[in-house]
């Protein structure tokens, strides 16, 4: 990516159409066009990236046709392989990675998948941990029967407490300052839903729920979009969390995408100043590249990080690490995401080199 002058001529341009010459003045482009400094953090980050739990070859072809980025190394995978996962441990061990985040909604191929990792780490020694997403969406909540009603928060609560409650039992569950890493999804409810959830109600009885099980957790509520200011959310679903974060950062907007950095790092730093006043931590959200042009009708979603270009990478940790949280936490969206080219694992073209950005960015 590059900082060009013509960013924002469109807009200079209406102004110099718009007002006499004498009113003219044109915007400092250096307020919303700047360079991202190397940025080095007292103490480690924790950092942990999303999973793609890969259960079918539908994921990587439809009719015939490859419907991914890149080249994985490993080939056109199931995730729940002892072999596959083995690798992978290895390769996140090399990254330093602190945890995977695994979808949860209560499907088997979820408890498969955790379960073939647990045993995969057993074996290789590896370190990485792993966390659960908890996607509220398979409770079926509605306007009409919302998460805080009674029955349906029993049904979470419930499920914590016999599933998710002897994970956090192992060392293989990540925590931080001995609390269990959980996130919510989606913190971000659609407009249709809007009263679906109120997080100020369940989040409280979650965990006060989880303490009588000898728990405190650390609970993380995703936003499944980015580009929005906090402004635009209900209180609830932000100062409920412990942490929040933002999950896509894509644009198909020439703008965004030439200042992408400059952009992004302003964005966070609202996020970040805005939400301190609940003492909630952001936490930041990147991706080493991006395309999911292969999957996109559009030919306007700009791509970043592709084909051995590592430079974009470095410049989005760096944003990450001038607006990291009280706790230190960086998620990267993701470990592998092929249809959208945001795989930190590796591939022939980028090889380990988004590992090796990794542990060199995040770790002392």
């Amino acid at each position: 990516m590059k900082n060009i002058s013509i960013l924002l001529l469109g807009f200079w341009t209406f102004l110099a159409t718009s007002c006499d010459k004498d009113e003219y003045l044109a915007p400092d482009k250096d307020k919303y066009v700047y360079d991202i400094p190397q940025t080095d953090l007292p103490i480690d980050a924790v950092v942990g990236a999303y999973y793609t739990n890969i259960t079918s070859s539908s994921a990587w072809q439809k009719s015939g046709n490859k419907i991914y980025t890149g080249t994985p190394v490993l080939g056109e995978y199931l995730s729940a392989s002892s072999d596959v996962l083995a690798r992978q441990i290895d390769w996140a061990d090399q990254a330093a990675l602190d945890f995977f985040i695994f979808g949860w909604d209560g499907a088997s191929a979820d408890k498969t998948l955790v379960k073939t990792f647990q045993n995969a780490r057993s074996v290789s020694q590896g370190k990485v941990r792993f966390i659960l997403n908890y996607n509220t969406k398979h409770l079926k909540v509605t306007n009409d029967m919302p998460l805080q009603t009674e029955e349906k928060l029993e049904t979470m609560i419930d499920e914590f407490t016999r599933t998710l409650v002897p994970l956090f039992k192992e060392d293989s569950y990540y925590k931080v300052e001995g609390k269990p890493v959980v996130l919510v999804t989606p913190a971000n409810l659609s407009s249709s839903a809007l009263n679906s959830i109120d997080y100020s109600l369940v989040i409280p009885a979650l965990k006060e729920a989880m303490k009588k099980e000898g728990y405190e957790l650390y609970v993380i509520g995703e936003f499944t979009t980015g580009w929005v200011a906090p402004v635009n959310y209900e209180q609830h679903q932000i100062a409920s969390f412990d942490g929040v974060t933002l999950t896509d950062w894509s644009t198909n907007l020439y703008d965004r995408y030439y200042a992408f950095f400059s952009f992004t790092d302003l964005n966070w730093t609202n996020w970040r100043k805005t939400i301190a006043q609940w003492n909630t931590d952001f936490i930041p959200c990147i991706f080493p590249s991006y395309n999911d042009r292969v999957n996109s009708a559009s030919s306007y979603k700009y791509t970043f990080g592709q084909e051995g270009v590592t430079s974009d990478y470095v410049h989005f940790c760096n944003v990450a690490k001038r607006n990291v949280g009280a706790q230190n936490i960086v998620l990267v969206n993701s470990w592998n995401n092929y249809q959208k080219g945001t795989n930190l694992e590796p591939t022939e073209e980028n090889k380990s080199g988004f590992l090796t950005i990794t542990k060199e960015q995040f770790k002392k």
